[in-house]
């Protein structure tokens, strides 16, 4: 029977941890499952917390402390080097799952589809406070049906609270030495291109998670330099993920289109307040 692992790197997180781990907690699941907590050298009681709940709970949760902070790339890295699972499913300590058979219906979906390297699920957005839906893509995904690498090139799709993940496709097809080197700001982004870019991507329509975001979040800050900051970190994704698996069917041209689009559309919001 295959594993799962899900992993967890958190810092600064203790006001919303404890609801990130009890939703890992009421998964239902018929498989092996455990939980790996890494805190980044948390100045807050993150690190207490996590240590609490894996003390009441040590056959399914593991914490590692690092005694001094290395930042989020580093983080993910020291989770993906400790887990041997045959799954990875991120849960960032800031977002939580609302569907306690989340796991399972991507488990089922992933063992019944073995061209599949990921699958990912709809989620509610908390935005500073209030829950909104996000879109359900099934006629998006439908429709790029061999395609969607192509299709991720130029939009945001997956929610990170979504994803799970062949730990085999995530070793051939991502680096995260390279994430480090380069200064990538997330991990989601470069691992869904590189795997959409050689395997199948798998969507449930279900609303599964929610995914936190607040006027503090590196892509949603108030701060002008800040957005513009993140979406060239973005645009640098975008040209290694190219580097190594090409434009799909895409021009260079198109693409580049898109990212002063982007960036143009940051600059207009800034200007009217949003």
């Amino acid at each position: 029977m295959s594993s799962v692992a899900v992993i967890m790197p958190t810092y600064n997180h203790s006001l919303y941890i404890a609801e990130a781990i009890d939703s890992f907690l009421r998964q239902q699941t018929s498989f092996p499952c455990k939980l790996y907590i890494s805190d980044d050298c948390s100045t807050d009681t993150t690190a207490e917390i996590a240590k609490r709940y894996a003390n009441e709970n040590p056959d399914r949760i593991t914490v590692i402390c690092k005694s001094k902070n290395e930042g989020l790339m580093r983080n993910y890295k020291t989770l993906l080097d400790s887990v041997k699972e045959d799954y990875i499913v991120v849960l960032e300590s800031d977002d939580y799952w609302t569907d306690s058979f989340k796991l399972q219906k991507q488990y089922d979906l992933m063992e019944s589809c073995k061209e599949c390297g990921l699958c990912f699920s709809r989620c509610d957005l908390l935005i500073n406070g209030k829950i909104r839906h996000s879109d359900d893509v099934s006629h998006i995904v439908e429709s790029n049906n061999g395609s969607l690498y192509s299709y991720l090139l130029l939009r945001a799709l997956v929610w990170s609270p979504t994803i799970f993940f062949r730990r085999a496709s995530y070793l051939d097809f991502c680096s995260i030495d390279d994430y480090i080197r380069l200064g990538f700001k997330t991990f989601d982004a470069p691992l869904i291109l590189s795997i959409a870019a050689n395997e199948k991507l798998c969507y449930i329509g279900d609303i599964t998670a929610v995914y936190r975001i607040s006027s503090t979040s590196i892509s949603n800050n108030k701060s002008l330099k800040s957005r513009l900051a993140f979406e060239c970190s973005a645009n640098k994704i975008r040209r290694y993920v190219i580097s190594h698996y090409g434009y799909g069917n895409l021009s260079w041209f198109k693409i580049r289109c898109r990212e002063i689009e982007l960036q143009l559309r940051i600059i207009w919001r800034h200007l009217l307040g949003r």
